[in-house]
């Protein structure tokens, strides 16, 4: 069994895990910016004028982790944007949690596009800029819908997928009760032993911890999703929040999703 250093060294070798690293120690700067209280606590015996230099400090590493995950993500949009148009063309009949994963995969990959078409003029380097720092923060700016758009199809389809897993564990019970109303009590008996018993006993446990793990993948999902739309909602106007709640909220899904890659890295080393 994998110790926790070994599952540290893979999550921080794995580049979604590193990925989430950055985006926590940038988060963490966001909010060490916002609320003056946080910053004082970790400096305490600082000057005013220290602490302002500090958060200007803080500014400056938090721009170029930002510049570092846009680099793992460099080309990321382009596997997000193929999981959107293989079920467009190889799902005929699509129900409404297919078009909400193909709008969710697509818009998120269109977001990712938009990142990367912008990391040489986010790294600042006046003698390479594309679009010019005014024209890319456009760019950056109207790719926040595309954002905003993905995560809220996102949620949508996960609340579908509950749902669906909810309704499923009534009708395979069902489905146990009418066969054995087919077979009849006495054919039941019969067939019924302890080892059988048993046997059908752990089948059941094994498959409710399947569907509570799933459910609890989804859930998370759903959560880190749902608050997630408050970064690109802010940015859009359509939430009203103030950038130090923006930062917690980044830290808090950075946490969550962050949780989902070291299990994912954990059960690697499980194998």
């Amino acid at each position: 069994m994998a110790g926790t250093y070994e599952q540290f060294v893979a999550f921080g070798t794995d580049l979604v895990g590193l990925e989430r690293l950055l985006r926590l120690f940038q988060s963490a700067c966001s909010l060490l910016i916002a609320y003056p209280l946080l910053l004082a606590a970790v400096w305490p015996n600082s000057p005013p004028v220290i602490q302002a230099a500090k958060a200007t400090g803080l500014a400056t590493v938090r721009g170029q982790l930002n510049v570092s995950r846009r680099f793992i993500r460099l080309f990321r949009f382009l596997d997000t944007l193929k999981a959107g148009w293989e079920p467009y063309v190889g799902v005929e009949e699509k129900s409404l949690e297919v078009w909400l994963g193909i709008i969710s995969k697509t818009s998120l990959g269109l977001f990712g596009m938009t990142e990367t078409m912008t990391l040489v003029d986010l790294m600042g380097i006046d003698s390479l800029q594309v679009f010019g720092p005014v024209r890319s923060k456009e760019i950056d700016a109207q790719a926040q819908y595309f954002w905003f758009v993905g995560l809220a199809a996102s949620v949508l389809a996960s609340i579908i997928k509950l749902n669906g897993i909810d309704a499923s564990v009534p009708s395979e019970d069902a489905a146990k009760t009418a066969v054995a109303e087919k077979d009849g009590p006495e054919e039941d008996a019969e067939k019924e032993t302890p080892e059988k018993s048993a046997a059908e006993a752990e089948k059941e446990k094994q498959r409710q911890r399947a569907v509570s793990a799933k459910k609890k993948v989804l859930v998370r999902g759903l959560v880190s999703d749902t608050v997630d739309m408050l970064l690109p909602g802010s940015a859009i106007g359509l939430v009203n929040i103030t950038p130090g709640q923006v930062s917690a909220a980044m830290f808090f899904t950075t946490l969550t999703t962050g949780w989902a890659a070291w299990d994912r890295t954990g059960a690697k080393l499980q194998q």
